[in-house]
């Protein structure tokens, strides 16, 4: 799978996640294959960056705002 394919298919997630199940998350829940857990662990840096998560550890994160509202 493609990077951006990943990255968008991980937003898409995000949203879906958060306005249904809560915050509190880890890579895990969002990927099993180790490259997309990759790239979904390069991309929270930028993430945190815009305000959309908030990293706990390098497996968990917390989601505080929409990505549609942010980029």
């Amino acid at each position: 799978m493609r990077t951006k394919a990943i990255i968008d298919n991980f937003l898409y997630k995000i949203e879906l996640f958060y306005r249904n199940f809560g915050n509190e998350w880890s890579i895990n829940d969002f990927a099993e294959d180790e490259n997309q857990k990759n790239v979904i662990k390069e991309f929270l840096p930028f993430l945190e960056n815009k305000g959309i998560i908030e990293i706990v550890s390098e497996e968990k994160f917390k989601i505080i705002d929409l990505p549609s509202n942010r980029l």
